[in-house]
């Protein structure tokens, strides 16, 4: 997880006409091979993905984007994708945290098991620097 806020990723989104900011997402990847391979109910597997997004959400209460994204909190969006596999999430993590810019993550592990399940990104507008990340590590929506 990257604690490092850049005035790219904490400066406040532009005007768009109608005085409206263009909408912010958070991301929240959740491991498929969990459901598919070892069986896990859908309950379980919804509770890992809002365990990933309240994390992400205290750990970056005071970041510009996040302020943002809760400042209108009827309008949240959030996107539910999956990865296949343990490794690719881990994968993932690591790549977000060696951008250059780091792009703000909470990677969510399940414990005593300590077995990462979700991992939710900081709301944003998915910048293609983003999207090639998120595509190399074969995240798609969830289906």
């Amino acid at each position: 997880m990257s604690t490092v806020a850049t005035p790219e990723s904490s400066s406040t989104p532009p005007a768009v006409p109608g005085g409206k900011t263009p909408s912010l997402t958070m991301q929240i990847i959740i491991r498929r091979d969990l459901l598919d391979v070892e069986n896990w109910p859908v309950g379980p597997l919804i509770a890992q993905g809002s365990h990933a997004a309240t994390a992400l959400m205290h750990l970056y209460k005071d970041h510009q984007a996040m302020r943002d994204y809760t400042e209108d909190w009827k309008h949240m969006r959030k996107a539910i994708l999956q990865t296949p596999t343990e490794v690719t999430i881990r994968n993932l993590s690591e790549a977000l945290s060696k951008t250059v810019p780091p792009i703000e993550h909470h990677l969510w592990i399940e414990e005593p098991e300590n077995v990462p399940t979700a991992l939710a990104i900081i709301p944003n507008k998915r910048e293609k620097r983003l999207k090639k990340i998120l595509d190399a590590h074969q995240v798609e929506l969830w289906k």
